[in-house]
């Protein structure tokens, strides 16, 4: 059975589009399972105050005792 030109073309749009509509929705939903994941970085600091840092208090105290 042979199809018109035509007619292959909109078969092959209509895939792209089922495609591509999957893979937003696929997107969206990876998106959405991270948020519900993650800790927002906001939330942290209004529940207690602190400095953001990135050193080690166990790594000073490594370093304060090697360099005495």
């Amino acid at each position: 059975m042979k199809y018109s030109e035509q007619f292959m073309e909109y078969i092959e749009y209509a895939f792209c589009k089922i495609v591509l509509r999957h893979e937003a929705m696929n997107a969206w939903q990876d998106l959405k399972r991270k948020e519900e994941w993650e800790i927002s970085l906001d939330y942290l600091i209004s529940e207690r105050y602190f400095e953001p840092s990135a050193m080690d208090s166990h790594l000073v105290a490594l370093l304060f005792r090697w360099l005495s």
